[in-house]
């Protein structure tokens, strides 16, 4: 009896830990055949999010760039690191205990590090960042878990077996591809899969070395999460997930005696599945003008980008990053090839500061006076000499009218009533620039006994906020989690589409403006081509074009007219004069940016 309920115990732990681990991949898999776009509710089986993944190439080629990738740094990766394995467990040598731990360096070391010297190292030997850096990155960190895993098979491994082949004749090398490498196979292997499995999952290393034409389907879903967590991500992480598992089960049963043709059928229907992108993506135009767009995601359309290739004659490549530091940090490293950047405001401060923008030439712009004049003359650039306004936008507060009523203060985040129910924004500038408009100042301040001031604020809010989260703040207020939510209009336009519950305000002290500008760096190979493309976007049928299928606010004043009446009266997108009044840009504050991040984290880390 004793037995029987230890025995029931133990399967119970074990359901409930593998529930634990598998629990949030069913749920992924099963919104990926949501129809809602959002994930904060069911609302009915479709296949819509699998056709519409396999009509979006930029998904599906960031997906063929992740496979590349991965696959080159397996090879590599578990050639070099078995080679090294085998060297490090025959010989001895001085110092041999040390060279071990240098080995394993790589793993222990925090990936931010690692990713920074790798950027600094390609820099300092002029490697212009590409394929080819992603995949030297990839086989760095990753070599060394090979070594590890196939030292760990070499031990186990009987030495007379080699012995007896070389005694009866066979070479070295024979003795290796006919003894060695077969006993140590499963070894080899299972390094070759783990290598894989880290190679096509890696965002943190991959972001800082990524050039032209290498986007990976890590970055380019980071990217997409700047305005929402979409069902495509859902469905291509599916697939991802189905095509890896039929592989580890033919691997399986190769392992255990299953006949070879009987696991050469989910095999072939894993590596079927992986192949897709690269049957599904049509080739480029071949050209010799090529144009390198380095940008958010979601804002520029394939369509628009097809109209400038017809009639320019030209390839356009687009890569994505997802933050303005991300960026920042690959131009001041000087190897780059793109041709136009899009930063936010602060971002051309900075560059326009260290000499990394070239001028514009007004004259190869003749669509610029198609912009409104609010967006002209910028105080971050005097004449819009090196920047031409694309997008902008506003941090605001938006809420539940059936719960919280009107809000018009920034002093309802601080409302004991929605304890549990507030959210804001993870961001030093915008949380702290909440408590500074509250209080009356300004969000660019560096006065350090304001600031602190505004940490008070802010830590004496915390008891009541429910999340701080900049990338899915609108479809947390969506669902209902919480009642009044702090972020950037864009996102809390497309909810307001689905849910006329909520509202989006700029609170009456003010709140922040960021303006995303179009840019040509000075390292540009094909500056003319660049403005021509900046000049393209100032179209007014383009421009519009561009804004009703992003849905971020225009400051093409021509276009406006062009746009449909539900985006061009939507006060979220276009706010009143009276609004503009009172919002603020938020400026570069040089070292001032590293107090803000230190009163951060302790208010993050406040218990």
């Amino acid at each position: 009896m004793r037995r029987h309920l230890t025995s029931r115990t133990l399967g119970l732990g074990s359901l409930a830990v593998y529930s634990f681990l598998y629990a949030p991949l069913a749920v992924l898999a099963a919104f990926s055949f949501n129809r809602g776009r959002l994930t904060s509710a069911w609302e009915g089986f479709t296949l819509q999010w699998y056709a519409k993944l396999l009509a979006d190439t930029a998904v599906l080629r960031s997906l063929r760039n992740s496979l590349i990738v991965a696959l080159a740094a397996t090879v590599l990766s578990t050639v070099a690191g078995t080679a090294a394995a085998l060297a490090l467990h025959r010989h001895r040598f001085r110092r041999q205990a040390s060279f071990r731990a240098l080995v394993t360096l790589p793993i222990v070391v925090p990936e931010i590090v690692m990713a920074s010297s790798l950027l600094l190292l390609f820099a300092a030997l002029g490697i212009r960042l590409g394929f080819a850096s992603v995949i030297f990155a990839h086989v760095a960190f990753s070599v060394s878990y090979v070594v590890l895993v196939v030292r760990a098979r070499l031990a186990g491994l009987n030495r007379a077996l080699e012995e007896a082949a070389m005694d009866l004749g066979a070479s070295p090398g024979r003795t290796f591809f006919m003894v060695t490498l077969p006993n140590i196979a499963p070894g080899v292997l299972a390094a070759a899969l783990l290598v894989f499995a880290l190679s096509i999952d890696d965002y943190v290393i991959t972001s800082f070395v990524a050039g032209v034409g290498s986007t990976t389907l890590p970055i380019q879903v980071y990217s997409m999460v700047r305005s929402g967590v979409s069902p495509e991500i859902n469905a291509v992480s599916t697939v991802l997930l189905t095509a890896t598992a039929l592989i580890l089960l033919a691997s399986w049963w190769i392992e255990h005696g299953v006949r070879l043709w009987k696991a050469a059928i989910p095999a072939a229907a894993g590596l079927g599945i992986l192949a897709l992108p690269f049957a599904l993506v049509p080739p480029r135009p071949d050209s010799d003008k090529i144009l390198n767009v380095y940008i958010w995601s979601n804002y520029i359309a394939p369509e628009t980008l097809k109209k400038f290739e017809d009639r320019y004659g030209a390839r356009v490549n687009v890569d994505l990053y997802d933050s303005v530091e991300a960026l920042l940090a690959k131009v001041q490293a000087g190897n780059i090839d793109y041709d136009v950047l899009c930063p936010t405001n602060y971002g051309v401060e900075i560059l326009k500061k260290q000499n990394l923008l070239l001028p514009l030439d007004h004259s190869a712009l003749p669509n610029l006076v198609n912009l409104d004049p609010r967006f002209l003359d910028p105080e971050y650039d005097p004449g819009n000499r090196y920047s031409v306004p694309y997008f902008w936008g506003t941090a605001g507060i938006a809420y539940r009218k059936s719960r919280v009523g009107l809000v018009e203060s920034w002093e309802s985040l601080w409302d004991e009533r929605y304890a549990e129910r507030i959210l804001m924004l993870d961001d030093p500038r915008e949380t702290f620039g909440a408590a500074l408009k509250w209080r009356g100042f300004s969000l660019n301040t560096t006065d350090e006994a304001t600031l602190r001031m505004a940490q008070e604020l802010l830590l004496r809010q915390k008891r009541l906020v429910k999340a701080y989260d900049s990338a899915n703040f609108q479809d947390v207020l969506l669902a209902g989690d919480v009642w009044i939510a702090h972020g950037w209009n864009g996102q809390f336009a497309r909810v307001m589409d689905i849910d006329p519950d909520i509202a989006y305000v700029i609170p009456e002290e003010g709140g922040s403006l960021f303006i995303d500008s179009l840019v040509i760096p000075s390292s540009a190979r094909n500056p003319e081509l660049a403005h021509a493309f900046i000049d393209f976007t100032l179209e007014a049928e383009i421009a519009a074009e561009i804004c009703a299928t992003m849905q971020y606010s225009s400051p093409n004043q021509a276009a406006r007219r062009l746009l449909p009446e539900p985006v061009r009266t939507n006060p979220a997108i276009f706010p009143g004069d009276d609004v503009l009044e009172r919002v603020e840009l938020i400026h570069d504050i040089g070292q001032a940016t590293l107090l803000y991040d230190r009163l951060w984290t302790e208010v993050k880390t406040a218990q």
